[in-house]
């Protein structure tokens, strides 16, 4: 019975947490989506996705975004958490999520110190991204999980490349690239999830 049961267990854990990433990643993206479409201006290009913190009609938008990318990820740290995944993977989850909140609390344009804070908490939350993308890597390397990981240092790369000045301003596209890599990872974790469920 034991063994009819941990299976159907592993498969209702990995559908509901694929299913929830789908769900909330989706979302965000479409309020990202929205934000570009109400201002794709040079200066959106230059500030990245933080531009549409400090925009006026773009800044609910990105509120709603990030709230249900907090959702996401925190439940679906809870998932990683219960099948043993490595804990600075689940906990780096919880850090992004948490982050997002930073950043919007942090608007770069009112100062030196928040300006300083807002990027401090952007690379934080970069590194904790990359971290989980690697740590599925060596979890389960397959053609898709290393393309999502290539998709997000692609973005990372263009991102990083965009801030010195030397009029390289892509800064925006490169985060959503990232942002696109990222996702990618997190559903690709779903199955490495039901894997690790199953071995267990």
């Amino acid at each position: 019975m034991t063994g009819v049961d941990e299976p159907s267990q592993a498969v209702l854990v990995e559908t509901q947490t694929r299913h929830l990433l789908l769900v909330t990643q989706l979302l965000f993206f479409f309020s990202l989506a929205w934000c570009l479409i109400l201002n794709h201006s040079q200066t959106a290009e230059n500030d990245g996705i933080s531009f549409y913190g400090v925009y006026h009609q773009t800044v609910p938008l990105l509120i709603g975004g990030y709230g249900v990318a907090f959702v996401g990820l925190w439940r679906t740290s809870t998932h990683f958490k219960s099948a043993g995944v490595p804990t600075l993977t689940w906990v780096g989850l919880r850090v992004i999520a948490v982050l997002l909140f930073v950043l919007l609390a942090t608007p770069f344009n009112q100062g030196a110190f928040l300006d300083w804070t807002h990027m401090v908490a952007g690379v934080l939350c970069a590194i904790f991204q990359l971290e989980v993308a690697l740590q599925l890597v060596r979890e389960s390397r397959s053609f898709r999980t290393v393309l999502g990981l290539a998709v997000l240092l692609i973005g990372g790369g263009i991102a990083a490349a965009s801030l010195p000045d030397w009029h390289f301003e892509y800064l925006l596209q490169g985060e959503i690239i990232f942002q696109v890599g990222f996702s990618w990872c997190l559903v690709e974790w779903t199955y490495a999830l039901a894997q690790r469920m199953n071995v267990a």
